[in-house]
């Protein structure tokens, strides 16, 4: 797993920590600014340690002394997730759920495998098993589905090798379990109407009773906004 600033100021009191989706990188979200607060982001599951996205350093990765400096140094922070970030969230900050003012999770699910509750496993399964330049390609075209979203990704889309994003889906297929909605860590939960990579119907069975807010769109929502500051906004 790797951490990397996308927006750091000095003196912020507020602190976004983003668990990104399978695949992904900074690239996607560079189109969203941050004036008001910081943005601390994880991706690449394929490792369950954390190590810093732009460093060779090998002392450069997260332990729990390092988290709890991040705490400390910030008065407000805010847990976003999204598609498979969501279940890396839980894991991730589940000892830390005290110390979050709230934590948001957009377009995924604590069993994100899952016939009920998740990607169909057999989906999964073709997915990773024809996963080349044409597989990617039609994975980003059913993640944005929209016409003019799809322009925008492909002006910033992720420079991930195949290889890597083969190896995340492939490591992600073996740790992924499930966890009920019951001990979810997140205080609100987002889902699109028309999310074709994780399905909006496995999302509203799995989320059933929590604090649900539905909006239009496909499974990556990220460009209604133009700011960090107003995705906190609409979403909390």
């Amino acid at each position: 797993m790797k951490y990397q600033w996308l927006h750091r100021r000095q003196q912020q009191d507020q602190l976004i920590l983003f668990c990104n989706g399978w695949g992904m990188d900074a690239l996607p979200f560079v189109p969203l600014t941050a004036t008001d607060v910081d943005v601390l982001m994880f991706s690449e599951y394929q490792d369950p340690g954390l190590h810093h996205a732009e460093s060779s350093n090998p002392d450069s990765s997260v332990t729990d002394a390092k988290i709890a400096d991040l705490f400390s140094h910030y008065a407000h922070i805010t847990l976003i997730s999204w598609s498979m970030g969501v279940w890396a969230g839980q894991q991730l900050f589940g000892p830390w759920a005290h110390r979050l003012q709230s934590a948001i999770a957009i377009n995924g699910t604590l069993c994100p495998i899952d016939d009920r509750f998740g990607i169909p496993a057999q989906v999964y399964a073709a997915t990773l098993a024809q996963f080349n330049e044409a597989g990617r390609l039609k994975f980003y075209r059913r993640m944005c589905h929209d016409r003019k979203i799809l322009e925008t990704f492909f002006l910033h889309q992720p420079k991930r090798s195949l290889a890597s994003q083969r190896l995340e889906l492939a490591a992600l297929q073996k740790q992924v379990s499930c966890q009920s909605a019951e001990s979810s860590i997140y205080t609100r939960v987002i889902i699109t109407s028309q999310d074709l990579v994780m399905p909006t119907a496995s999302q509203l069975a799995f989320w059933q009773g929590q604090n649900i807010l539905s909006l239009e769109g496909s499974h990556f929502p990220f460009y209604r906004w133009n700011s960090w500051e107003t995705v906190l906004k609409a979403l909390q």
